[in-house]
């Protein structure tokens, strides 16, 4: 199944797409992730999954161009204090963040963008 087909067309003009694969859910701290070595998707079910897509897609076309730096996730300090750190100190993170956003936006990524990065 193509996961990708509410994507603009333009997007995905002479590129293979990558493969996406579904996890269950198991109290993972993550809603999906991008491998570079296997170039596969993977999306944690029960999440925002169309905006986990879109943002896991970006980094996929970032690796295409060769514009990409492995990020971990991970807490420091308030988890609010944590995303504004994450997404203001990773330049590929906060391109990601805004390609969901204008592809998938829903209230997550609206909450983040918004309160959590730009502080307003």
């Amino acid at each position: 199944m193509n996961h990708l087909t509410w994507l603009p067309n333009s997007l995905l003009k002479g590129i293979t797409p990558p493969k996406i694969v579904f996890e269950e859910f198991k109290g993972q701290p993550y809603s999906g992730y991008f491998l570079h070595a296997t170039q596969k998707i993977t999306v944690v079910e029960g999440y925002t999954e169309a905006s986990t897509i879109a943002h896991e897609f970006c980094h996929y076309l970032q690796h295409l161009k060769g514009n990409i730096v492995a990020s971990t996730w991970k807490v420091e300090g308030t988890y609010e204090e944590s995303i504004h750190k994450y997404f203001t100190t990773n330049k590929s993170e906060y391109e990601a963040l805004r390609f969901e956003y204008k592809y998938a936006k829903d209230y997550l990524n609206e909450w983040w963008l918004r309160k959590l990065v730009h502080g307003n």
